[in-house]
């Protein structure tokens, strides 16, 4: 693990904006105790940094003494119910620091969050972490979600951390694709989209098969690979489009064979005429009518456009920190009076 150098860093950093995202929190002791520690221990290298945390309505009121206490955290309310992978990816969309980091609480408390952001910034590309021991035992009962994932373009790796950070550009990239919320927790498998590995300094409790809490964590495995399913659907409705029409040509086929056959044999066994021809139009149109569905299908899946509606309910407070950075720097923004531009127009 590679450690930041002491002189590396402005004490404190103006020459970047940094954004910490968090979507999956409980109201408790705890979970405010690490977010004023990260705080603090933020402040001390980066002068520009904000905190994003994305909860359901249910808890809004819990963490608002949460906004008092820390400086420039950003508080976004959701509808109760909220995909955790769909917080993330809002949490994402309002992050709007030049390196992001979308991290897990339980994660953040055994890694050195310093060292990866320095990595992430030197390297430019999405880091993930994960332990260092891992179980040969559980590498192998991962292989079909491995696979899976690799049919669908992920890298996909269930020993990584939930725990991510990139540049800007590379977030922009992952959310402009097709299933930001797979991509990001696995980033796809592109050339233009770099990943490195940081390994924590210890291991996670939390994420034990047999630990506190171990539902919660196999309920969103269950979510994954239901997206990823999902997300395979235009593959598996090609297959299922190439067998349509491979069933369509034998049921014609052996039409065909019957046509033959009553043409050439002089007598035929009882019944038999009957069932080729009811087997042979059977082939055929179960052939014809899968394959239109399934072209039918990837269409409409082409077709299909993202949904844009307003998924956040309420941002409890608003900070300006754009202006924030312009008049810590003394730099002054040239903004055409909206009068001006009317009485030229």
């Amino acid at each position: 693990m590679r450690e930041p150098k002491p002189d590396q860093f402005q004490n404190p950093r103006e020459d970047v904006v940094l954004s910490v995202c968090f979507s999956d929190l409980t109201a408790s002791e705890a979970t405010f105790r690490t977010i004023q520690e990260l705080a603090q221990q933020l402040d001390a290298i980066y002068r520009f940094r904000e905190i994003v945390l994305v909860v359901e309505d249910v808890e809004r009121e819990a963490f608002l003494p949460l906004v008092e206490q820390v400086r420039d955290l950003r508080l976004f309310v959701v509808r109760r119910g909220t995909e955790y992978y769909e917080r993330r990816v809002i949490a994402a969309e309002e992050a709007i620091g030049d390196l992001v980091l979308i991290g897990n609480v339980e994660e953040i408390e055994h890694m050195d969050v310093l060292a990866f952001l320095d990595q992430t910034e030197q390297s430019g590309a999405i880091t993930l972490a994960n332990e260092q021991a891992r179980r040969p035992i559980k590498r192998a009962l991962a292989t079909p979600f491995v696979v899976l994932g690799r049919l669908a373009g992920f890298k996909v790796d269930p020993s990584d951390f939930q725990t991510i950070a990139m540049p800007r550009t590379m977030l922009n990239h992952l959310l402009a694709h097709d299933e930001p919320r797979l991509a990001l927790r696995f980033p796809p498998r592109d050339p233009r989209l770099p990943s490195e590995t940081f390994v924590a300094v210890s291991k996670v409790p939390g994420r034990s098969a047999f630990a506190s809490g171990a539902f919660g964590h196999l309920s969103r495995r269950v979510q994954l690979f239901q997206t990823m399913l999902v997300y395979l659907a235009p593959a598996i409705l090609s297959i299922v489009a190439f067998s349509s029409t491979l069933l369509t040509l034998l049921g014609l086929a052996y039409a065909a064979y019957v046509v033959g056959a009553v043409m050439v044999i002089d007598t035929l066994a009882p019944g038999w005429l009957t069932t080729s021809v009811m087997l042979s139009v059977s082939a055929v149109f179960m052939g014809v009518s899968t394959l239109g569905l399934s072209l039918a299908l990837q269409h409409l899946l082409k077709q299909h456009a993202k949904d844009r509606l307003e998924r956040v309910s309420e941002e409890v407070n608003r900070i300006d920190l754009f202006g924030k950075v312009s008049d810590d720097l003394n730099v002054e923004l040239d903004r055409e009076p909206a009068s001006l531009s009317r009485d030229e127009g």
